[in-house]
């Protein structure tokens, strides 16, 4: 514990509206002003993602159905929804008198000309949940019906992320499309109000069919980076509230008198992107994924890291999870000389060197510090490559590197979780490695009833743990700080609140 403190130490004007123009008449009203920890690439919905992107794509987007902070899936551009009795065909019912704020109908064939672009890709981490989507198809102006290749156990929950964003398809063929979003959403963006790269204003949508859900006049969207400049901007009453990434800035938020939303929802950890040896490195061998799992002290970089903040874990599932094992949280023990002992076995007695992404504005100096001596103390020299905020994600999926550290969210889907970074068309699954023992417990939980879905997830998620596709070392506490201005709610399984789980206080 006290050779990882030391490390620590020594680490440390609306004339224009997108879409349409606003009326002059609209005076100003609430604002609700939020930091964000990245700044938006592209509002193009085939490159939108969630986490802490949400809210970029939620101002300007409907989604097909909403999700609630309880986690009920409701109504929203679809009305309702059916499934048929092999639950591998859906039948959607469009909204009607839904529009564009260019004016163009929000009807089916506008939703299936989203849902085959989405398909066809872009840059979302989301791309690979509507894999299993075999077609969709308007079969009446406000009828869709989407048939998959095989039942989907979260296709539901899908439909109220990125997936589902409805763009208007007139806008797809502009040059400008990634800075001009154009969607039925409930807020436009002011483009002559904001500085890409630094800061985007969204104001009311006046012909958004949901108007009462709309609980702020404007929504303004700050790129805070550094976490110290984002603490510094909620207390001084520039923002309403932020996702704290650093969780020694809780105590002063705390002391600040800041009201708080939580939940463990992030597992952080290394995630391995060469299982499949494609990059031609050692972390093909499983020998080697383990001894890197039995490198670290795991209850030490949660209190070095975290404090008090965040619960040790081996594991991608959460507790509430039907996948959780409890005893896989102490399947690697702490052990440098057997981590040696296992490098030895997969011939690696000597040790290896391995490149891995750094990026100051996410981890800070401590991570990479902690993460760089446990490995060099069983013989494996990490070179890092210094990454930028634009850069990272791009260069991490490419798969460029064989390792990198990450927080990756823990749905409270099983099959979502599933499909976000285990499958073989997962987003996080960078090399779309995949094996025959995978492959097919992936394939029962697929077709499994309720009953037995149980032991198929742990024994998939035990077989996770063993062959060490991930080396996991704790879940975070995800803290929304925000003033008494507002109240918000948490989203299950996701870093930031959606836009709809904030209001005023008053």
């Amino acid at each position: 514990m006290s050779k990882i403190k030391a490390l620590v130490a020594v680490a440390i004007a609306s004339a224009l509206i997108v879409g349409g123009s606003v009326p002059a008449t609209q005076a100003a009203g609430k604002t609700l002003t939020i930091g964000m920890v990245a700044d938006v690439t592209s509002f193009r919905v085939p490159d939108a993602t969630f986490g802490n992107a949400n809210l970029y794509y939620q101002t300007v987007y409907d989604t097909l159905l909403q999700e609630t902070p309880d986690g009920k899936i409701i109504p929203s551009a679809a009305t309702a929804w059916k499934w048929d009795p092999s639950s591998t065909k859906l039948t959607l019912t469009i909204r009607s008198g839904m529009k564009f704020t260019d004016g163009t109908p929000v009807n089916a064939a506008a939703v299936v000309a989203n849902l085959n672009r989405f398909v066809k890709g872009g840059t979302s981490t989301e791309k690979g949940t509507l894999a299993n989507m075999k077609i969709a198809t308007a079969t009446g102006p406000n009828t869709v019906v989407i048939t998959l290749k095989n039942n989907d156990p979260a296709f539901e929950l899908y439909l109220t992320k990125s997936a589902a964003l409805l763009e208007s398809p007139k806008n797809f063929t502009n040059p400008a499309e990634k800075t001009e979003p154009v969607g039925s959403g409930p807020y436009k963006l002011d483009k002559l109000k904001s500085k890409f790269g630094s800061s985007y204003t969204f104001v009311k949508n006046p012909g958004y069919w949901n108007a009462k859900a709309v609980k702020f006049d404007t929504v303004v969207l700050k790129v805070i980076s550094d976490s110290t400049a984002a603490v510094n901007a909620l207390k001084a009453g520039q923002i309403d509230g932020m996702n704290v990434t650093k969780a020694d800035s809780i105590p002063s938020l705390e002391a600040s008198n800041m009201d708080f939303a939580t939940q463990y929802n992030d597992w952080v950890g290394l995630v391995f992107a060469d299982r499949s040896g494609k990059q031609g490195t050692p972390l093909k061998n499983v020998k080697v994924r383990q001894a890197i799992n039995m490198a670290f002290d795991r209850p030490a970089m949660l209190a070095a890291l975290r404090g008090k903040y965040g619960v040790v874990t081996q594991q991608i599932f959460g507790t509430k999870s039907q996948a959780y094992v409890k005893s896989l949280d102490s399947y690697y023990k702490y052990d440098v000389a057997g981590a040696k002992k296992l490098l030895a076995e997969a011939g690696y007695p000597d040790g290896f060197t391995i490149k891995m992404p750094s990026m100051a504005a996410y981890s800070g100096p401590a991570r990479p510090a902690l993460i760089a001596a446990q490995l060099k103390a069983i013989g494996i020299t990490v070179q890092y490559v210094p990454e930028t905020l634009a850069t990272f994600v791009t260069n991490v999926l490419t798969p460029k590197y064989a390792a990198w550290d990450m927080a990756l969210e823990r749905s409270p889907s099983d099959w979502a979780n599933i499909n976000y970074a285990v499958s073989k068309t997962a987003g996080w699954n960078a090399d779309k490695f995949s094996d025959a023992t995978t492959i097919d417990l992936i394939s029962q939980i697929q077709e499994s009833r309720a009953a037995n879905r149980k032991a198929l997830l742990q024994k998939l998620n035990t077989y996770l743990v063993e062959q060490a596709w991930f080396c996991p070392w704790y879940a975070n506490q995800t803290t929304f700080a925000h003033t008494p201005k507002i109240k918000v709610s948490v989203q299950p399984g996701n870093v930031m609140p959606y836009l709809f789980n904030y209001s005023p206080a008053n």
